[in-house]
């Protein structure tokens, strides 16, 4: 592992210790979605929707919002599975505790997927929890265990800007 790398990993595992251990609203997806755009199609067999023109998504204290938004659903069941967002740039944001402590996410285009919990962000990624920041082309978020990996797949550098602990500053 070469010093770059072990630098990276370092500041991975301080971001996911630092961002604490809860990583959502329980029952965020058991709310009703509202769902906003210009326009709609929707293909109930299929189980996929596409929206277009300033879409708005909420899901309890989920917020999407984006140029375009594709949708996967299980035809069977309805569930949603996965995501698309696309537009310059596609948000994302999300309640992480009781406290009130938000998550935020914006690229040029966004990849949920619910099931798994799983957020990739494309193209100018950033992401945000509390006051922790990280950018970079690309970013893998798995919100449910709030660990992430960064990379820039272009030329450019992972930034990183992590806060200390109160626990730090007591000592």
């Amino acid at each position: 592992m070469t010093f770059q790398n072990t630098k990276l990993t370092l500041a991975a595992l301080a971001f996911s210790v630092v961002c604490g251990t809860s990583f959502a609203l329980p029952n965020d997806h058991q709310q009703p979605i509202s769902i906003e755009a210009d326009k709609a199609f929707f293909d109930q067999k299929q189980g996929t929707a596409s929206y277009s023109g300033n879409v708005l998504v909420k899901q309890g204290s989920i917020v999407i919002e984006a140029q375009q938004l594709s949708i996967q659903t299980n035809p069977e069941t309805g569930e949603f599975k996965a995501l698309n967002a696309k537009g310059a740039p596609s948000k994302f944001s999300q309640q992480m505790d009781e406290s009130g402590k938000t998550m935020h996410a914006n690229g040029d285009s966004l990849d949920y997927n619910v099931t798994t919990g799983e957020l990739e962000i494309h193209s100018n990624g950033y992401l945000q929890r509390g006051e922790d920041e990280i950018s970079a082309d690309y970013i893998h978020y798995l919100l449910n265990k709030g660990t992430f990996k960064a990379e820039n797949r272009g030329t450019g550098r992972v930034n990183m800007t992590l806060q200390p602990s109160l626990t730090d500053q007591i000592e």
